[in-house]
């Protein structure tokens, strides 16, 4: 299928909340985590995320809409600051419920302590709307990822908690370094080591 890529753009933030929001529903940490009303609590959470993210934010896209979403940073920008996350405590709060919100810190405290220690581009969020999943969307976000990680020498990482996003990533390169279980559901975190040193 062909699709542009392109950075998104201010106007187009809320049309990629619900994308992805759609796209993470059946995810099983993101069920864990928002329980109850999950469609709600995904579109509240990426829409705080978003805001917050730093590094590039590309939209894939037809005529008409957006179809693909890919997100990545630099390790120095990759992690939201401690004044930054108590700027968004209050909203995270709100927006979510306490039982929420402390399941959401936890994991996200979790992902943290593995992110790895050497220079890398972090990848997450990448989602494509469910009813075109399967037609090449994903996998041209993820090529464009991976030619920026070869062209500029540079290790590519990622967190993902589905197995057959595990075989997805494998293709491009990707090795599972660890696995832990954050609410009974296992988090597969994964590599890309530099292909020219």
């Amino acid at each position: 299928m062909s699709v542009i890529i392109e950075p998104l753009a201010p106007e187009q933030k809320e049309e990629a909340v619900r994308l992805l929001a759609h796209a993470f529903i059946t995810s099983p940490l993101h069920a864990a985590v928002f329980g109850a009303n999950p469609l709600a609590r995904n579109e509240a959470f990426l829409r705080i995320v978003l805001a917050a993210m730093k590094g590039e934010l590309l939209a894939a896209a037809d005529a008409s809409r957006i179809l693909g979403i890919i997100h990545w940073a630099d390790s120095a920008r990759c992690q939201v600051p401690v004044t930054e996350k108590l700027r968004m405590a209050p909203s995270i709060l709100m927006n979510l419920g306490l039982r929420s919100a402390v399941r959401m810190s936890r994991w996200v405290l979790i992902w943290s302590r593995h992110d790895p220690r050497e220079h890398h581009l972090h990848l997450g969020p990448i989602g494509v709307l469910p009813e075109v999943q399967g037609r090449g969307i994903g996998r041209q976000l993820m090529q464009r990822y991976c030619n920026l990680l070869d062209e500029k020498n540079i290790t590519g990482y990622l967190e993902t908690d589905r197995l057959i996003n595990v075989d997805f990533y494998t293709k491009f390169g990707f090795d599972v370094r660890k696995t832990v279980s954050i609410y009974g559901v296992t988090n597969y975190f994964m590599i890309r080591r530099i292909r020219n040193p």
